[in-house]
């Protein structure tokens, strides 16, 4: 579902890597499974999905670590700040909301991976929630 039609800009701590997403996202939601959460060092990673042809680095750049087959992690080669997450085949780029000049600009609609989650994580009963990836 396309929710935003704005341009969103966002960057890491270090303000080295700027980013911008022209058009709408695809989607929004919170992950709890344990490689998000280990690779940021959070409880779970509230992301959002856009195009890969909507995303631009427009200042610096963002490094990729393939954190498992087929799957990669962008963060800032300067601070190490996690940004981007895409995986082979994907129709879609996954953005840290946190990441966001305005993180606000964004609410999660979703969960995923609770299967996964930290026991004192609260959940709102309101989001659409999966125990997996939703198909």
């Amino acid at each position: 579902m396309a929710v935003s039609e704005v341009t969103l800009k966002g960057h890491c701590k270090c303000g080295a890597t700027r980013y911008e997403v022209a058009g709408s996202h695809t989607y929004a939601g919170i992950c709890h499974c344990d490689d998000c959460r280990r690779a940021t060092g959070g409880a779970y990673v509230p992301w959002f999905g856009a195009t890969p042809d909507s995303f631009s680095v427009i200042e610096g750049k963002i490094c990729e670590y393939e954190s498992s087959p087929g799957i990669w992690r962008g963060y800032c080669p300067a601070c190490g700040s996690p940004l981007t997450f895409r995986g082979e085949g994907w129709n879609d780029i996954a953005i840290t909301i946190a990441s966001l000049d305005d993180p606000n600009a964004i609410t999660p609609e979703s969960n995923v991976f609770l299967k996964e989650r930290l026991h004192w994580v609260l959940i709102n009963e309101e989001m659409r929630n999966y125990d997996g990836f939703p198909s």
